[in-house]
């Protein structure tokens, strides 16, 4: 009965919104192409993969980065719902994805989506649960798969509401990759096959790793002033109250170690002139990174696009709007580029990275400016040591254990 008036009720919707949207489709509406299904056809049977905004599409980045390595003349063809998980995906794929917005989740534009895509297998990421795209992929025999899978008790509360149409749905999958086992019992309660279900974690924490070498090390360092043999911490995305400190530490080390060197990127660089002047009221030198380079002075960098590099080429790390009550920006990025990294305790944005962080001893939080001198101060003289991730990991990450699952259903379909 529910399932009948949901039909009903997406046809009705459809209907109502076809007129306006084959307009904007015949205009050139990516939006509307997608909506209505009105997608360029498929040459080949790609993997279909759906990722709703720009968090899943990042997550999908990890798969579409495992597949194309393991099989490099693999089609495949990305949805999304939004208009900024579109341009995500289009700017983290560029040519390697055919990319399009998902079907409206109607019988029309879901057979008219289906018949251009005519996909081999459909990968729905996180908690993506349309009715009609499931069922449409069914009745077709087209496997489906859900990947970094994830249910709160609130949604499990609301879904309980429709848990027969839910628990027939869930069926048809053949197989619920998810983050925990808290996911998985969730799952369960709904009345997911216990068969179907795998508990593989996060795969956020699998973003690829960029190719690090100790020439391409060098070669960045070389290029912001910094020696050989430099103690190299890198701070970035920084926030006022945080730059103060930073400066006190370098102080602090550098009255005991001359090869300690900073470089400072603060979050906003309109504040490059204002952090400036902070770090020679404090007593320091500083130089912007691309001028020449100076052995005493702390580098500002006062540029986009370079924080990646330079964390690659850092022996150390610490990511701001930690230590200041801002809630913690991207603390995994230093780790993604093979560098172990400091963060302190305002955590609310990233407390599930800074889990995984602890977790996998790939870096530390600090509650305090005098935390962050000893650990510092203990890392620079070898007495404690950070675990670094490299591209070995990934082989054994729930990314890998997706992508291979995947290969293995392709060689059947």
């Amino acid at each position: 009965m529910l399932l009948t008036a949901y039909r009903f009720l997406t046809f009705i919707i459809y209907a109502l919104v076809y007129p306006y949207g084959r307009l904007q489709a015949a205009r050139g509406r990516a939006l509307w192409r997608g909506r209505l299904g009105l997608i360029q056809p498929s040459e080949k049977r790609p993997v279909w993969l759906h990722a709703a905004s720009v968090g899943e599409v990042k997550v999908m980045s990890c798969l579409v980065d495992f597949l194309r390595k393991a099989k490099p003349d693999l089609p495949l063809h990305i949805t999304v719902m939004t208009e900024t998980g579109y341009a995500t995906a289009e700017k983290l794929f560029g040519d390697k994805v055919t990319l399009s917005h998902l079907p409206l989740d109607a019988a029309p534009s879901l057979r008219r989506g289906f018949d251009r895509i005519n996909p081999q297998i459909l990968v729905i990421a996180e908690t993506e649960i349309w009715f009609g795209l499931i069922a449409q992929a069914h009745s077709r025999k087209i496997p489906v798969v859900l990947v970094n899978g994830r249910m709160t008790e609130k949604a499990l509360g609301r879904y309980r509401h429709v848990q027969s149409m839910l628990s027939n749905l869930l069926s048809r999958y053949d197989r619920l990759f998810l983050k925990t086992e808290a996911d998985a019992a969730r799952y369960r309660a709904l009345g997911a096959d216990d068969t179907s279900i795998v508990v593989v974690g996060d795969m956020k924490f699998d973003a690829p790793m960029p190719a690090r070498s100790e020439g391409r090390r060098q070669e960045i360092r070389s290029r912001a002033g910094i020696g050989e043999h430099d103690f190299l911490f890198v701070a970035g995305s920084t926030r006022p109250g945080e730059e103060e400190i930073l400066c006190d530490l370098c102080r602090s080390m550098r009255a005991k170690h001359e090869n300690f060197r900073l470089i400072l990127a603060p979050r906003h660089i309109e504040r490059a002139d204002e952090v400036r002047a902070l770090i020679r009221q404090s007593g320091l030198k500083v130089v912007t990174y691309g001028d020449a380079p100076d052995a005493e002075a702390v580098v500002l960098v006062d540029q986009f696009g370079l924080l990646n590099d330079l964390y690659m080429a850092a022996d150390l790390a610490f990511v701001g709007g930690t230590l200041v009550d801002i809630g913690g920006h991207n603390i995994l990025e230093p780790v993604w580029m093979g560098t172990p990294v400091v963060y302190g305790s305002y955590l609310a944005n990233v407390r599930e990275a800074a889990a995984y962080i602890a977790e996998h001893n790939l870096g530390a939080e600090v509650s305090s400016k005098e935390a962050l001198f000893s650990v510092v101060e203990s890392v620079y003289s070898g007495k404690s040591a950070f675990a670094t991730k490299t591209e070995a990991d990934l082989a054994q990450s729930p990314t890998a254990e997706v992508g291979n699952y995947i290969l293995r259903k392709l060689a059947h379909v």
